[in-house]
């Protein structure tokens, strides 16, 4: 950068060097014989060449510092996503700052280089208003004044681009996401089998549309702008060439004085593109500050394995704009070795209680004793994130399908670095998924998924692998919203098995549709609207008329 730096700051005393050179040739022409106008023409020839060469290590050396900005501006903006919370994630105005920030990288990696430029631009307008104040004073000033609408006009674009900065990025994120949809081997196989791809690209166009408009909007202002501001340049550049005519400084200093306008003209639009870049990336620059802001304090997880006990008193969770509580006035406890289930229709608040009891939703205030979950009687309120959540560990039915080796996919289970394969293979055999892997043609070192040329996987054989992760993971909590959705009825008997046999060294959460994973549970709760309206055991809340016996009603007959 500071190469960059050097190189932009002599490009820009050049034009003002040339102009007095140029005077100093015309002058010595004017002698007995043309080797009196040699010296001077060497070194105009210098100037000429010297130009030529520091403009090209310029632009190399600012492309160089731009890719290592950029690469380090990625590399912050992984570890600034890597450790927001997952309150922070499902915040809309978070997924914003992240992905505004990651598209932003070229032009923020830009961003200094443009200061540069935009520095060393008016300083080659104050030096060429310095090499014409021998020849004309006033010219000398309308040159350097030509750099105030510049300034003006893109002070107000950027003012009016960080204005539409939120909404224009909600709809190129939807844009973009759709058209993922259309491209992701798995989605876009579905969606061909279904005929509705040209669906889908109507809604992504649709997004896409928007976004455009926002920007059209204002590129069309822009142009207004940039209107306005080039004729108020021009009509003081040419003030300069009037001012150079009238001033009599000779034959020499009137082709100088004219040199300089021109100069000054070239150094001024230079000055004003440099700037508008300025401008326009100072609010991305304020963006991205704030995306790093989020992650100041974020500790590093490390995972409990040993929790006596999980307690939740009168939990409510209302989401914004939500016309009732997801979850009304819930409670309940469940103690190290117990396998408790959570049970209703869809919709019944299963899912939002399981994310309060994580901490990963907001809880409604409630009165004294209320809205409180304990983990070993200690206000999980008063944990941070990070060390609330390293007692959990936790498999959805919308599980991550990581493309990754075998290895890496399973080792994503916990943030340790020194995981065994030893641990890997206990973890996969734990999961019923040993077998699977050690068929495959690398074992652990082989890839999965297509993307990247891996091994395919069903839905089943992806969700062993997520499973792996949380034995692997070993919290003291485990919470399993609907484990096996996509597992065979055998294999799902199998993991349950499973589950059993180490469930004494665990608090067991599970979500589940099927009643007869739900067996050999110690204690089920069944929710309505949010509410827990019954808890027992699978054989008490068999008895007719209960309301778990209405759900299940056609899987028990």
């Amino acid at each position: 950068m500071a190469l960059a730096a050097l190189a932009s700051l002599l490009l820009a005393l050049i034009p003002a060097a040339q102009v007095s050179v140029v005077a100093w040739v015309v002058e010595s022409a004017a002698g007995s014989t043309w080797t009196d106008a040699l010296v001077p023409v060497l070194v105009l020839t210098a100037l000429v060449g010297l130009s030529q060469v520091v403009s090209s290590a310029e632009n190399l050396t600012g492309q160089r510092a731009s890719l290592r900005l950029r690469s380090d501006l990625v590399r912050r903006t992984a570890a600034t996503a890597a450790v927001l919370t997952p309150r922070r994630i499902a915040d809309s105005r978070v997924h914003a700052l992240v992905e505004g920030g990651r598209n932003s990288t070229f032009e923020l990696a830009r961003g200094p280089i443009s200061v540069i430029s935009a520095l060393s631009a008016i300083v080659a307008a104050i030096a060429l208003g310095a090499a014409l104040l021998p020849f004309s004073a006033l010219a000398a000033g309308l040159v350097v004044l030509a750099l105030v609408p510049s300034l003006i006009t893109f002070s107000w674009a950027a003012r009016m681009q960080d204005e539409q900065f939120e909404e224009e990025t909600r709809h190129a994120f939807r844009a973009r996401y759709l058209l993922d949809q259309l491209i992701d081997r798995r989605t876009a196989s579905e969606l061909a089998t279904l005929g509705t791809g040209p669906k889908v690209a109507a809604k992504a166009n649709d997004a896409h549309g928007r976004a455009t408009e926002i920007l059209d909007r204002t590129y069309a202002r822009l142009l207004k702008g940039e209107l306005l501001g080039g004729v108020a340049t021009a009509l003081l550049l040419g003030g300069a060439l009037i001012a150079v005519l009238n001033a009599g400084a000779g034959s020499g200093g009137l082709i100088a004085g004219v040199l300089g306008v021109i100069a000054g003209l070239q150094a001024t639009r230079g000055a004003g593109f440099a700037l508008g870049d300025v401008i326009s990336v100072a609010p991305k620059i304020v963006r991205f500050r704030e995306l790093e802001g989020l992650a100041d304090t974020a500790p590093t997880q490390h995972v409990v394995r040993d929790v006596g006990s999980l307690e939740a008193h009168g939990l409510s969770i209302t989401y914004p704009g939500g016309a009732r509580p997801a979850v009304q006035d819930a409670s309940l406890r469940a103690e190290a070795g117990e396998m408790i289930a959570l049970v209703g229709v869809n919709g019944a608040g299963k899912t939002t209680l399981v994310s309060a009891l994580m901490g990963i939703v907001e809880l409604d205030s409630g009165g004294v004793g209320h809205g409180v979950v304990e983990i070993d009687g200690v206000d999980a309120g008063e944990l941070s994130a990070a060390e609330r959540l390293g007692r959990f560990g936790l498999v959805t039915q919308e599980f991550g399908r990581y493309e990754m080796t075998v290895r890496d996919a399973v080792a994503l289970g916990t943030p340790r670095d020194d995981v065994a394969d030893e641990e890997i293979w206990q973890a996969l055999d734990a999961a019923r998924a040993g077998d699977l892997v050690r068929r495959l043609p690398e074992g652990l070192d082989t890839m999965l998924g297509p993307q990247f040329d891996g091994v395919g996987l069903s839905g089943g054989q992806w969700q062993r692998i997520a499973l792996a992760r949380i034995h692997l993971r070993g919290a003291g909590i485990r919470v399993l919203d609907e484990p096996t959705s996509a597992i065979d009825a055998e294999a799902e008997q199998e993991v349950f098995a499973q589950l059993r046999e180490t469930a004494a060294g665990h608090i067991t959460i599970v979500v589940s549709h099927r009643a007869w994973t739900l067996r050999g549970m110690d204690r089920i709760h069944v929710l309505e609207e949010g509410r827990i309206v019954e808890a027992g055991t699978y054989e008490q809340l068999l008895a007719p008329g209960t309301r778990f016996a209405e759900i299940f009603a056609q899987q028990l007959t």
